[in-house]
C-alpha cells in the first residue's frame, strides 16, 4: 500500500478557571474526540491520525501532547485536565498553529498532510501576550486556510456573538458552533465536534480512494458542522464521575 496521508488534530482548548464548572464533562467530550479519531484511524486505513494538543489559560502549554499517533495517545483524566486562570486564546492559536506549521512545512509542501484546527472555549479573549488582536490571529488563520491543507474549527459559548468572534478570527460560519453554558450544553457541543472529526476524517479518505491528493475541496469546500446530528436526545449529566 502507499503511504499513509497523514492528518494532524490540533485540539486548542480552554483551561481557564471559568472551565471549571465543566471540568468532568470536558474531559468526557475530550475522550469522546479521541475516540472518534481511533476510529477514524481503524476505518480508513489510507489515512495515519496524530495528535496535538494544546491547552490556554493564563499560560499557553504544548507539551503535554505533541504529534503523537493516535494509537499512543492516553484519555483525559482530572490529572491532566485541571482548569485554572485566564484566558490567552489568541495566544494558543497563535503559537499552537505556528508550531505545527514549522515542523510539517516539507509535508504539507508535498501534499502528504492535511490539518484540522478545533478551538474550544467557554469565554473571551483577555490574557494574550504574544498575539494581541483578533486582526494578527486573523491573518494567520486566512494564511493557511488559503493553502486548502487547513481546517480551523471553532465552538464558543454564547449566542450570536460566537459567529462574531469566530469571524474576527478569520473562521468561517459553516466551521462555528455556539453552545449553551453547562454540562448539558457542554457535552452536546463535545459530541457534535466528535462526530464532525469523524466526518472530515472519511471525506478525506473517500478522496483519496479516488486518487485525489489536494484535499482543498474537502478543507475549502465542506463546512466542518456540515453534518450536524441531532443531539436533542444526549442525556442531560446531573453529576459525573472521572477517574483521576
Amino acid at each position: 500500500m502507499s503511504e499513509k496521508q497523514k492528518t494532524y488534530h490540533l485540539m486548542i482548548l480552554d483551561n481557564s478557571s471559568s472551565m471549571n464548572s465543566v471540568r468532568d464533562a470536558t474531559i468526557s467530550g475530550l475522550n469522546e474526540q479521541l475516540d472518534s479519531i481511533r476510529k477514524a484511524a481503524e476505518d480508513f486505513d489510507n489515512q495515519e491520525q496524530i495528535v496535538c494538543f494544546v491547552t490556554f489559560d493564563t499560560e499557553v502549554d504544548t507539551t503535554q501532547i505533541w504529534n503523537e499517533k493516535i494509537e499512543d495517545v492516553k484519555n483525559f483524566t482530572r490529572t491532566t485536565y485541571n482548569p485554572n486562570g485566564w484566558t490567552a486564546l489568541y495566544d494558543a492559536i497563535g503559537m499552537g498553529v505556528n508550531k505545527l506549521r514549522n515542523q510539517i512545512s516539507e509535508e504539507l509542501a508535498e501534499r502528504k498532510a492535511n490539518a484540522v484546527v478545533t478551538l474550544f472555549t467557554d469565554g473571551d479573549e483577555n490574557h494574550s501576550r504574544e498575539f494581541t488582536s483578533a486582526t494578527e490571529v486573523r491573518a494567520l488563520t486566512e494564511e493557511i486556510q488559503e493553502t486548502g491543507q487547513w481546517t480551523v474549527a471553532f465552538i464558543g459559548c454564547g449566542d450570536e456573538d460566537v459567529y462574531r468572534v469566530a469571524q474576527s478570527m478569520g473562521v468561517a460560519r459553516g466551521n462555528t458552533m455556539s453552545y449553551d453554558a453547562g454540562i448539558a450544553g457542554t457535552t452536546r457541543a463535545m459530541t457534535s465536534m466528535s462526530k464532525s472529526l469523524y466526518s472530515r476524517a472519511e471525506a478525506y479518505s473517500e478522496s483519496l480512494d479516488n486518487g485525489i491528493v489536494n484535499m482543498s475541496l474537502v478543507n475549502q469546500g465542506m463546512d466542518f458542522f456540515a453534518i450536524n446530528p441531532d443531539l436533542d436526545d444526549t442525556p442531560e449529566i446531573k453529576d459525573e464521575k472521572t477517574n483521576e
